[in-house]
């Protein structure tokens, strides 16, 4: 049975360069994250990109795992919720600490659940403009085709999407669109009252402080995530300005900052 402690909770809206942070951050060897939910069926990758998208689980409505996640305090007792969340890993031990990202703990009831049961974990919180989001991800994904399936967003069947990525009914955009502003809100205010969290960029430094491994597929990650969120796109810039801010709330240890 996994302990409490080793659930490391990760939230961010829907364009918010999670997925990428997520692969970063799974680079980290403070964290110690298992791997063991990464196979060749969770994964996304564009024509003509050298980089995978999506890899690894997802969580929530439509998504394989965590169905009903949407209402976590309505559907599920904190026992049933720690074991849909560690359903997607095929190694369960008592070293590895595990990666849980799914876009509806963003709801604020959820949130509220998550901290009253548990107030001591590890929580990851990816902050980036609402417009940006939006557009990235109405620019670079389907509701029902790439992986994961964002069908729990669609308010109607989208015949559009058969044209490919960026192409959606204003149905399907409006609400989507609703949903993440609604999840940005709450998790900024989660993230605004919670005393313990520090916010910082993934730049080369505070990577290093985390313990990034420079390796092959760790310099592949991090070009990966210069060429999507770096404004002022270079990799060879040893002072980048990001558009995007990810707030660690009791990771004291791992990012190696204090409070």
């Amino acid at each position: 049975m996994v302990r409490d402690e080793q659930l490391v909770f990760f939230l961010g809206i829907p364009g918010s360069g999670w997925a990428k942070i997520d692969s970063l951050l799974r680079c980290c060897s403070n964290f110690k994250f298992s791997m063991s939910d990464y196979n060749e069926d969770r994964c996304m990758k564009h024509e003509g990109r050298y980089y995978v998208e999506h890899k690894g689980h997802f969580i929530g409505p439509g998504m394989t795992y965590g169905e009903k996640f949407d209402d976590i305090p309505e559907n599920y007792t904190k026992e049933e919720f720690i074991q849909e969340c560690i359903r997607p890993y095929e190694d369960i031990n008592d070293n590895d600490n595990y990666m849980i990202k799914c876009h509806w703990f963003c709801e604020e009831h959820n949130i509220r659940w998550l901290f009253k049961h548990f107030p001591n974990n590890k929580y990851i919180c990816v902050l980036r403009d609402r417009d940006l989001c939006d557009d990235r991800w109405l620019t670079s994904m389907t509701f029902n085709k790439d992986y994961p399936r964002y069908t729990a967003w669609m308010v109607k069947d989208d015949p559009d999407e058969s044209a490919g990525v960026g192409n959606h009914c204003k149905e399907n955009e409006d609400n989507f669109k609703e949903i993440n502003h609604r999840h940005n809100v709450q998790l900024r205010a989660f993230v605004r009252r919670t005393k313990n969290s520090v916010i910082i960029s993934p730049t080369r430094f505070t990577l290093g402080k985390m313990g990034f491994v420079w390796d092959k597929n760790g310099e592949f990650e991090y070009t990966a995530y210069i060429r999507n969120y770096c404004v002022d796109y270079s990799i060879y810039t040893r002072s980048p300005s990001w558009d995007t801010a990810i707030a660690f709330i009791n990771c004291e240890d791992e990012i190696g900052y204090g409070i």
